[in-house]
């Protein structure tokens, strides 16, 4: 229970530095107005193919949103532009692991995030990313930050390498694709603090 007192507090501590205003946009808290703008990106299949679901209809894209609200043991970052939510970071808090007799309360961090394709290519997820991350380690005292890619997101893995993290190594032949024609592999990342941010 302590151990998820902590990682319920580093999230706190993210979620408290919010709303944050970057070069292009403003990151903030998701909230349950933002269904509509969600589903615009959530339900194209060339978002979500990568994402371990397929595209959502605006009720199940509620549905996701209402679990993310009520998860205290992570912080769901929109993007917003001109009004419009055109992306989101999610960071998955967790306790760090420790070999007995040590133990740790320190906690890291699983990201994860999807944007429009009408922003994509203009390095806004690497601006707002880049922003959720160095906050992460220096608010919410976040130990490490990991992700996971599917090998064919090359764009992802472009972004990950930008920001600084390291391709610590591969799950060959993971995941069966969509559509069954193929198995991926899944790739390891992870960034810990001090390492590139933006």
């Amino acid at each position: 229970m302590e151990a998820q007192a902590e990682v319920v507090r580093a999230a706190a501590a993210l979620t408290g530095e919010l709303p944050v205003p970057t070069e292009r946009c403003l990151l903030r808290a998701v909230r349950e107005g933002d269904v509509a703008d969600l589903q615009d990106y959530l339900g194209m299949p060339a978002v979500t193919q990568f994402l371990g679901h397929p595209a959502l209809d605006l009720e199940q894209t509620a549905d996701l949103l209402a679990q993310w609200l009520r998860d205290r043991e992570a912080v769901t970052v929109v993007v917003e532009q001109d009004g419009h939510v055109v992306g989101d970071v999610r960071l998955r808090l967790r306790r760090r692991s420790a070999m007995g007799p040590a133990s740790t309360s320190e906690v890291e961090a699983a990201l994860g995030y999807a944007f429009h394709p009408r922003v994509q290519g203009q390095g806004l997820a690497a601006e707002c990313v880049g922003a959720v991350l160095e906050r992460a380690f220096r608010v919410a005292g976040v130990r490490r930050i990991t992700a996971r890619v599917f090998a064919p997101a090359v764009r992802s893995s472009r972004l990950l390498a930008r920001l600084g993290f390291i391709r610590d190594g591969i799950d060959r032949s993971a995941v069966l694709a969509p559509d069954g024609s193929a198995w991926w592999d899944d790739e390891l990342w992870s960034l810990l603090p001090g390492e590139r941010v933006r």
